[in-house]
């Protein structure tokens, strides 16, 4: 599970175990599927970001106009020369971790790096503010994400769950239950 301590540390393990009771959905292309947690509705998102990562669900919380958290991946044709597990013992090399971050950090200003397991991949996460050009005002209250890099094989997914800073620290246990109905092939 992700907990956020007063120091800003994360101390992740995460483990993949649908809800039964919420409708489930299945992207075909990528074989990714999501079972969102009571209270939850996954739709399927469209669209490309600026990385070129095609989005796959957003998910929400009943009731919500936003979008609390977003599935995407991207193609990662070198990881089809590993396995899942050397995938996995890269994920907590210490020069792998700062890579990640070095890359997260282009966007986020972040407070933690941990690695996170799902079922049977070892990931890593982040828990992060976005960053501001020097001078630009900020619009809208300010925000907190968890920013969740799983490899597999034939992809890599990114996870992201954004919420108002000052609920981030009651959201984050609603996040772990969203990351829980991801099934990843």
């Amino acid at each position: 599970m992700i907990r956020l301590a007063r120091r800003a540390t994360v101390a992740l393990a995460l483990s993949l175990a649908p809800p039964a009771a919420a409708l489930s959905l299945e992207d075909p292309a990528s074989g990714l599927a999501i079972t969102p947690p009571d209270g939850y509705v996954a739709v399927p998102a469209a669209g490309a970001d600026a990385a070129g990562a095609r989005a796959i669900f957003d998910i929400t919380r009943d009731g919500e106009q936003t979008t609390a958290c977003r599935v995407s991946i991207v193609e990662a044709p070198i990881n089809a020369l590993l396995s899942q597990a050397e995938l996995n013992q890269r994920a907590t090399l210490p020069e792998f971790q700062r890579q990640i971050a070095a890359s997260l950090a282009q966007s986020y200003d972040l407070i933690a790096v941990d690695v996170v397991n799902l079922g049977r991949i070892v990931g890593l996460a982040a828990i992060g503010d976005p960053a501001r050009p020097p001078g630009q005002a900020t619009v809208g209250p300010p925000v907190r994400a968890v920013l969740i890099v799983l490899d597999t094989p034939l992809m890599r997914v990114f996870f992201t769950c954004v919420a108002e800073r000052w609920a981030f620290a009651t959201r984050i246990a609603e996040f772990e239950q969203v990351l829980d109905g991801l099934s990843v092939p």
